[in-house]
């Protein structure tokens, strides 16, 4: 009973909730990784990874793959609305496809998912490109899923979902856990055990959060992130997990991004707004993980900025 999860409650409704769109949507903006989801800038998407290498940087999605899922709206006018969206996991799968799919047992594509936000608020997939290394100036390497129109089009919709899902497992596994939240703090935890007195107030502020972080992380290097340990065993890029969570690292951005209210900027969720409460607007207001964090965030920095001015006054000191 200990490693028993109450059922989720959407399923006491529908038990194949899982399977619909509108669920498969929301798990992007209150799932358990709703960090990745950002807001579409220019259609169509473009990769950041060297063509001379990994093939053409542009996408194979076109206008007219989503163009019937608009509400009538033209795609540049569901850009300029703040109306389209992608869950991007292109570049942190594709320069691994080869060795994964090479394991047994291990089939992945790097994924794209576009969301069109609806009338009523919600998000609702249009569109999900399948990627595969490419063999050859004229071999077939992408592929677009649309929602289908008939049976057989509806499990290949499916399949593409499934795909959609392994990605997105990986990525908030390997990047945003271990990586963001686990390994990117150990240097700060060894600077300031390095660096400041144990009677330091800064160091005191740190300490509770910094209490156990080496532990944890040593543990999980010896039966988790481990050579054939559970990460590998569980996740789809298996031997390769730890290589792409260093390369997730190699491109990691400026830390100063990383806080709350820059990030939800920095990914066109958000916008600056002087006039709400905490200094920025949702483009998409039912965002759950944003507007529960935001608040957390602000009794957090309340908190710091009081306790750091009460021992520094003065700024420039």
């Amino acid at each position: 009973d200990l490693l028993k999860y109450d059922t989720p409650k959407i399923l006491s409704k529908d038990r194949f909730a899982w399977l619909r769109d509108d669920e498969f949507a929301r798990q992007a903006i209150a799932g358990v990784n709703p960090v990745n989801i950002e807001r579409l800038q220019a259609f169509p998407p473009v990769s950041k990874l060297d063509p001379e290498i990994y093939g053409t940087q542009e996408s194979a999605l076109k206008e007219e793959h989503i163009l019937g899922h608009l509400n009538g709206m033209t795609v540049q006018e569901a850009l300029d609305a703040n109306r389209l969206y992608i869950v991007d996991y292109h570049d942190v799968y594709l320069p691994f496809l080869d060795r994964i799919n090479a394991l047994d047992g291990r089939k992945a594509y790097a994924t794209r998912t576009m969301f069109f936000l609806s009338d009523l608020g919600t998000l609702k997939p249009v569109a999900i490109e399948l990627s595969l290394p490419q063999t050859g100036p004229s071999s077939r390497s992408k592929r677009v899923v649309t929602p289908p129109v008939d049976a057989t089009g509806n499990w290949m919709w499916q399949l593409a979902k499934a795909h959609v899902c392994s990605n997105d497992a990986g990525v908030h596994q390997l990047v945003n856990h271990w990586l963001r939240t686990h390994a990117c703090l150990e240097p700060f935890i060894l600077a300031a055990h390095r660096q400041l007195s144990a009677m330091h107030p800064i160091y005191k502020l740190l300490d509770p959060h910094m209490r156990y972080t080496l532990e944890i992380n040593a543990l999980a290097r010896q039966s988790l992130i481990s050579a054939d340990g559970v990460i590998e065993a569980c996740f789809t890029p298996g031997r390769y997990c730890m290589e792409m969570s260093a390369a997730a690292y190699k491109n990691f951005g400026r830390f100063d991004l990383e806080g709350l209210p820059a990030d939800l900027i920095r990914r066109g969720m958000a916008v600056p707004d002087p006039t709400q409460p905490h200094g920025l607007k949702l483009l998409i207001e039912d965002y759950p993980y944003a507007a529960d964090g935001l608040m957390i965030w602000a009794a957090e920095e309340g908190w710091v900025r009081s306790y750091v001015n009460h021992y520094y006054p003065d700024s420039a000191r």
